[in-house]
């Protein structure tokens, strides 16, 4: 019995440690979310109303479904993962190497009460869209769709085809394993499921299901 209370106890101590820790980190969110969004934004190549809207809507159907409307957690929307668009910003932006885990409940934390509190949605797209993990080719990472345009199809962003664009949006959940150039067949086989989805002509697997497996057949 003194065991279990000392165990107890001791646990309540960690809890008590991590509900502080947690709170600090969601207080640095709202201190420095701005100006780390916007100083993406301000050399930020993409441009959203560069983007046609039917191709932005297409990346939120497939990356984050109710990115308009939730405050960076969705963990119900079908195929939308445990990630939002939110959250793969606040990797980059508050963490130096993000790890899963308990970092996890901190990366919620800090963009549901730290980013969504300070910084817009449409300010939080275009940062997304300028800095994410876009793989690797011989000259070293690929970060941001203009970037990945030009490295991966040769073209500017605008210039892509429908088809090419969702090529982009089809790496975004395993980039060193999705690229167009490397992996073709995986890119244009997740590219025609994303097809499929955004047609209505399948339904993913309950919210885990970001490989859309659903969309399979």
């Amino acid at each position: 019995m003194v065991v279990v209370k000392m165990i107890g106890k001791a646990a309540l101590v960690v809890l008590l440690g991590l509900a502080v820790y947690w709170e600090a980190r969601v207080w640095e969110a709202r201190n420095v979310s701005a100006w780390r969004v916007a100083a993406i934004n301000t050399e930020a190549d993409v441009e959203l109303d560069t983007i046609p809207e039917a191709r932005i809507n297409a990346l939120l159907a497939v990356e984050d479904p109710t990115f308009w409307t939730n405050r960076g957690i969705d963990l119900e929307t079908p195929g939308a993962g445990l990630t939002t668009i939110s959250q793969s910003l606040g990797k980059r932006i508050y963490f130096d190497r993000f790890k899963p885990g308990f970092a996890k409940v901190e990366l919620m934390l800090m963009t549901r009460f730290g980013m969504h509190a300070k910084v817009t949605r449409h300010n939080i797209l275009k940062a997304f869209l300028n800095v994410a993990y876009m793989g690797r080719d011989e000259a070293g990472p690929v970060i941001g769709f203009h970037e990945a345009a030009r490295r991966w199809y040769g073209k500017e962003l605008m210039m892509l085809s429908d088809t090419q664009f969702l090529g982009l949006v089809a790496m975004l959940l395993a980039p060193e394993k999705l690229d167009p150039v490397n992996h073709s067949a995986e890119n244009a086989e997740r590219v025609r499921r994303i097809k499929a989805l955004l047609a209505h002509q399948c339904v993913p697997d309950g919210n885990g299901d970001v490989w859309l497996e659903g969309c399979r057949a």
